[in-house]
């Protein structure tokens, strides 16, 4: 039996398990992500494009170190029941295998695509999905095959961006997470309306569902392949819906949501267009709510890690990423109109989220 005295250093031990165990997964998911990295450089080669230069030891040890600790503050978020242990839960390893393969054998086309700079290559399929979407999104980001605009490309984005993270994509999606719960004052989101905007196939979504479990979500994203997949991932979510819309023109009323968020969207919106969503995003957002986005770290706030932010447009389509690092997103939250405008970085990934204030009357 235990006693009241000991309950305390139960709950302890109990945390640090969580955390340790926690650590523990991120780092071996990290390994695993890295070693799946390797063969792709063969397929660089094989699509035209030289090997990657190799990071001096100074910078790599910078990387190194500021992965690590993205990951024990994950792991002690989980400790803290932030979110939920099941945030950590691997795809089944058949999948993830058949995800691997199917990567590596894409990867030579996004290689031969990157070695000519065809940006704008779509298939008959994807080509049909272009009909009514901006044209800044008309394009192949990251040299991607279709772009966001076919089944295929969904169903390989998410490996992509872990190999290319080093297994540590979620880890930064996950930074959302606590700023929402804590501005919004509540750990299960009874009562709440939250708005993603650019879910692409919901990765934080399901982050936010899981920490946030009576919350109602909208989903949002201009590429109806991507929320199909998002859907199928999320099949076992009855409080999500997935819904194709332009964030930069959202078709619902003033102060509709509690909360609005995205994660890795802005970088890759020219900045007429990251203006017009943190603009609309305000709009929709009840006073008193909260907006809050993840994305890459920027110029000022990168510090060891400028390189990242250096390299990351010329290996990748990101014909927006260097405006974006410039332009910090703390002083469009300012231009907005935001309040309390707080930051948190998580190596290569900032997290910035501030109130809306008060209607004027």
């Amino acid at each position: 039996m235990t006693t009241l005295s000991q309950a305390p250093a139960a709950d302890a031990l109990r945390a640090e398990l969580r955390r340790t165990s926690a650590l523990a997964i991120g780092a071996a998911r990290s390994g695993l992500f890295w070693l799946e990295s390797l063969p792709l450089r063969g397929t660089r080669a094989l699509g035209g494009l030289p090997a990657p230069e190799a990071l001096p030891e100074d910078l790599a040890r910078a990387a190194g170190r500021a992965l690590r600790r993205l990951l024990e503050e994950d792991a002690d978020r989980v400790a803290r029941g932030v979110y939920p242990w099941s945030v950590l839960q691997p795809a089944a390893p058949r999948r993830h295998a058949l995800d691997f393969l199917r990567v590596l054998g894409d990867s030579i086309g996004v290689a031969r695509r990157a070695s000519r700079g065809e940006a704008r290559s779509f298939d008959e399929a994807a080509r049909a999905e272009l009909e009514g979407l901006p044209a800044y999104y008309r394009r192949n980001f990251h040299y991607q095959t279709n772009g966001y605009l076919s089944e295929s490309s969904a169903m390989l984005y998410e490996h992509q961006v872990q190999i290319l993270f080093r297994g540590a994509a979620d880890a930064m999606r996950r930074l959302v997470v606590e700023p929402l719960k804590k501005t919004l004052g509540s750990e299960t989101g009874r009562g709440l309306r939250l708005l993603e905007l650019g879910a692409g196939c919901g990765s934080a979504t399901r982050f936010v569902a899981a920490a946030l479990p009576e919350a109602q979500i909208v989903a949002l994203d201009l590429s109806a392949p991507y929320l199909r997949e998002g859907r199928r991932r999320a099949s076992g979510l009855r409080r999500v819906d997935w819904l194709r819309g332009d964030a930069t023109d959202l078709d619902f009323v003033d102060d509709r949501f509690d909360a609005v968020f995205s994660v890795f969207l802005l970088h890759e919106m020219p900045g007429t267009a990251r203006r017009a969503a943190i603009g609309e995003a305000l709009r929709v957002t009840r006073p008193g709510g909260v907006i809050a986005v993840v994305d890459s770290v920027q110029e000022r706030d990168a510090g060891a890690l400028r390189w990242a932010i250096d390299r990351f447009p010329l290996s990748f389509h990101e014909p927006y990423f260097r405006d974006y690092a410039r332009h910090p997103v703390e002083t469009l939250f300012d231009e907005a109109g935001a309040d309390s405008v707080e930051t948190a970085t998580g190596f290569v990934s900032k997290c910035v989220w501030g109130r809306v204030p008060p209607r004027e009357a």
